[in-house]
């Protein structure tokens, strides 16, 4: 079907043609286009009179005065024919361009429409291998004489508009010593598309710059009410910076919201909207400026705004990572339209790098942030109420507050969580419930805390590993006394939003309500394990803090890697376990080299992430007394975890054995429990190795087994097994002591004085 558009290339075409068949003839009257046969055996003249002779002239001889008018008036017929919206009258709008600019796009637009054009071009350039146009040939096409064609040679510098901006490119060069004129040059692919009246990208940008096509209004985004009122006005203030060139910051931790509000922003300002992944466009292989030519010609020809994610290297600690980042942002914000930067900083970061990168510059005015905080508790229930009534479930009230209180979603977390939800109910249906006669099974509980906990996290995993949550209640044996405290302190990760927001003991609060709980005890006695049990409990994710990943030796690395986790742990609502804490949190000592202050600077730099942190901490520590005194005053809950009585350690001996497990009867869990005051890990080790110790002689674990077991915990622990230890029941083994005793390299050796009999 033919278009304006295409009747306007067409035409525009034809005007083309004429102007090659008036140079083919100029040059031949001139004889700088030989007839020989060697012409003729490449590009023969016969071919290219086919080509272009539109208009054939008489073979007495041109009329160049009438092609010069014929061209004149084809020209005007035209361009006062084009469509106002016409995308080749865009780009004269939008560029400036001259009558010769406009030309000289017109010659390297031909060859992506015909390929005719490149055989006339290498017939006119002399060189069958040179098929494309050149500076010369766009300045004897288009220029009255020399004088004006050293008039027009400004338009085809690399400063000119045609080249600076990307609207032409040129090419490389086939000799060592080419002419300036000789310089070949192409059509941009963008604008090639543009004029053609496609729409598709670059493939140098497409692998970071991706169209966002679904338009969103304002009654369709679910945002914090405090957010709302000042997002209405964003646009007016797009408005009233010149060319739009304004940069606006989403900040805070919710990210769900962002990306829609960028939507019904542009919807609103009529602009199309293009996502801009910032570490994928540096971790292209095209240059950065080259980058920002491509992407801003994109939006000079369709303008459109600009959503940027992956941004936090624009905060990064390291100077030369955000100041790269900040070159490339600023490269991209060089050409017309707003930008909307999506970062997980707080408003006051935002501000800082803002005022230390823009600082003294006509950009900095044009700056703005946009803060998406969380959503508050009651804000989040309502969240939940609506969408489970769209959803045509209906929960308990408790329930709804449980699902609000635990999980800090945004409205589009609490969607998907209900989808999710469905679909693992669907999929757990059997055939025959899942017919379109059967009635739809409710939510649960249970089905929307399993959903939710699989929307956490996942930046997080990436950081620290998950703790498998395997134990419950019922497995812990700690003194009364410690367990109480165990349920006081899950009971306040439960009840905290009661106290911080329903009673307003939040509104007293300077700094996060996240609670803080240390573990305090020897090793074995129970500190893993019972943080398992609370995140069970409390239906959380357990993420255990690697000490090893995440101090550094290098100066500053501990604390991007400390921030890394409690960005991540912003959104994951889960808890986070450091264990062996002392080795973080332990105290600050005297200043007397470099490496003294920077480990202190770690600690405060920890301090200060743990006070900000919203989120439950539980902090495992072999001495409490090493932890530093700042981190023992801001702990909600220090719990000490005491070896196990001997009550308690024939318990946990009772407990160790799975009902499977082929028990002996001559097992004197008694006499394990009153002769060796030993941890409940270490007692889960003995219990292990008499396991081994039975399966390889494919007997039932007996007390031989576990007497050799202990014999084996003892020499690790350091110390010497003597009978003593053992009572009745030493030489129950197949082995014998010594053998247990010494080390293998130190067996010839005679024992002085071990006390043994």
């Amino acid at each position: 079907m033919t278009t304006p558009l295409t009747q306007f290339v067409t035409a525009e075409l034809a005007r083309l043609d004429l102007c090659l068949h008036r140079q083919v003839l100029r040059l031949r009257a001139r004889y700088q286009l030989s007839l020989d046969e060697f012409r003729g055996l490449y590009v023969s003249d016969a071919q290219v009179d086919t080509l272009v002779r539109d208009w054939q002239e008489e073979k007495g001889g041109a009329d160049f005065a009438e092609l010069d008018k014929r061209v004149a008036t084809l020209r005007r017929q035209n361009w006062s024919g084009a469509a106002a919206d016409s995308p080749w009258q865009h780009i004269v709008g939008e560029f400036g361009l001259s009558t010769f600019e406009v030309d000289t796009i017109l010659l390297a637009f031909a060859p992506q429409v015909d390929l005719k054009y490149e055989v006339i071009y290498a017939y006119l350039n002399n060189d069958v291998s040179r098929k494309w146009p050149t500076l010369d040939l766009a300045l004897q096409l288009f220029g009255a004489g020399r004088d004006d064609r050293i008039h027009l040679y400004p338009a085809l510098q690399h400063y000119s508009v045609l080249f600076h901006r990307g609207l032409l490119q040129p090419l490389p060069e086939t000799t060592e010593k080419a002419s300036w004129l000789a310089q070949g040059f192409a059509l941009n692919y963008s604008l090639t598309q543009f004029l053609l009246g496609l729409d598709a990208l670059d493939a140098r940008i497409s692998q970071f710059l991706k169209p966002i096509s679904a338009p969103v209004e304002w009654n369709a985004i679910a945002v914090p009410s405090q957010v709302r009122t000042p997002l209405r006005n964003v646009p007016n203030l797009i408005r009233s910076v010149p060319n739009h060139s304004a940069i606006i910051f989403f900040t805070g931790p919710s990210a769900a919201e962002k990306r829609p509000a960028a939507q019904a922003i542009c919807h609103d300002l009529r602009l199309r909207l293009l996502h801009l992944d910032l570490e994928a466009a540096k971790d292209a292989r095209t240059p950065i400026r080259t980058l920002a030519q491509i992407t801003a010609l994109e939006r000079s020809l369709r303008p459109c705004a600009l959503f940027l994610t992956n941004a936090d290297s624009l905060s990064d600690s390291d100077p030369n990572t955000a100041a790269q980042a900040w070159r490339l942002l600023s490269c991209f914000t060089e050409s017309r339209g707003p930008v909307f930067v999506a970062a997980n900083h707080s408003e006051q970061e935002i501000a800082a790098v803002c005022h230390r990168h823009f600082h003294h510059r006509e950009l900095m005015r044009s700056c703005a942030t946009m803060d998406f905080p969380k959503l508050e508790y009651m804000d989040r229930r309502a969240a939940w109420e609506t969408a489970l009534a769209h959803a045509n479930s209906k929960l308990a009230s408790s329930a709804t507050e449980d699902l609000a209180a635990r999980f800090v979603f945004t409205h589009a977390e609490i969607a998907s969580t209900i989808r999710s939800a469905q679909n693992r109910l669907v999929l757990r249906r059997l055939p025959e419930e899942t017919s379109p006669a059967a009635p739809p099974q409710p939510l649960g509980e249970s089905d929307l805390l399993a959903a939710a906990r699989a929307q956490c996290g996942h930046e997080l995993g990436q950081l620290a590993p998950k703790v498998s949550l395997a134990h419950a209640w019922s497995d812990l044996v700690l003194p009364e006394g410690t367990l109480r405290q165990v349920r006081e302190a899950a009971d306040a990760i439960r009840n905290q939003h009661l106290v911080y927001l329903t009673w307003g003991f939040g509104q007293r609060l300077a700094l996060a309500r996240g609670l803080k709980i240390l573990f305090a005890g020897a090793s074995g006695t129970g500190k893993s394990m019972t943080a398992s049990v609370i995140a069970r409990d409390l239906s959380l994710d357990l993420y255990k803090i690697d000490l090893s990943a995440v101090v550094s030796k290098y100066i500053g690395e501990t604390e991007k890697n400390l921030d890394r986790i409690f960005r991540a742990a912003q959104s994951s609502n889960a808890i986070l376990f450091f264990d062996e804490a002392d080795a973080l949190f332990g105290k600050r000592s005297e200043v007397s080299d470099a490496h003294d202050r920077y480990a202190n600077i770690e600690v405060a730099y920890l301090l200060q992430k743990m006070e900000e942190h919203d989120g439950a901490v539980i902090l495992a520590s072999n001495l409490s007394h090493n932890i530093d005194e700042a981190f023992t005053r801001r702990l909600h809950y220090v719990i000490e975890f005491p070896l196990p009585a001997e009550m308690q350690r024939h318990q946990i001996w009772r407990g160790m054995f799975p009902p499977d497990a082929p028990l002996a009867d001559d097992v004197d869990f008694t006499f394990l429990a009153r002769q060796f005051p030993v941890s409940g890990g270490d007692i889960k080790n003995v219990v292990l190795a008499a396991a081994f110790l039975a399966a390889q002689n494919g007997h039932r674990i007996n007390m031989a087994h576990l007497i050799d077991a202990m014999r084996q915990q003892i020499i690790k622990s350091g110390r010497i097994p003597a009978a003593a230890d053992f009572k009745q029941y030493h030489g129950r083994s197949g082995r014998s002591i010594d053998a247990m005793a010494e080390p293998p390299d130190m067996a010839f050796a005679p024992l002085a004085d071990s006390g043994r009999p």
